[in-house]
C-alpha cells in the first residue's frame, strides 16, 4: 500500500493506494496521521479511491487512526471508498462507525 499526505487548508488528505494489508505501510499511515495531528488539522479525509482490498490488518489500521484522531478531538472521514471495502465495512459494523463521502471535495464541504 503506497500512502502519501498534501495539506487541503483545514484538512490533511491521506491518500491510499494498493491493498491495505499487513505491512511496513501501516508505520506510513500512523505517521500520516500523525503529521496531520502535528500541523493542527481540524479533518482528516482518507482518500480509498485506490484501495483494491482490505484485510483484517486494514481494519486495524483504519480503527487505530480513527481512534488517534477521535483522542485528539480531531475528525478522520473517509472519502471515494470502493465498493469491495466498503461491503467489508459493511460486514464488520464499521460503516456506522466512520463518517464515509463520496468524493474528497464533498468531504471537504463539510
Amino acid at each position: 500500500m503506497k500512502v502519501s499526505k498534501r495539506d487541503a487548508g483545514v484538512a490533511a488528505v491521506i491518500e491510499l493506494e494498493g491493498e491495505m494489508m499487513l505491512g511496513h505501510e501501516a508505520n506510513d499511515f500512523h505517521e500520516a496521521i500523525s503529521a496531520a495531528l502535528d500541523d493542527n488539522k481540524k479533518k482528516i479525509i482518507v482518500d480509498m479511491k485506490n484501495v483494491q482490498f482490505i484485510s483484517s490488518w486494514g481494519i486495524g489500521i483504519l480503527i487505530h487512526g480513527y481512534t488517534t484522531a477521535k483522542n485528539k478531538e480531531i475528525d478522520l472521514v473517509l472519502a471515494s471508498v470502493p465498493d469491495k471495502v466498503s461491503n467489508v465495512l459493511k460486514i464488520t459494523k464499521l460503516s456506522s462507525v466512520f463518517q464515509k463521502y463520496s468524493t474528497v471535495e464533498s468531504a471537504l464541504l463539510e
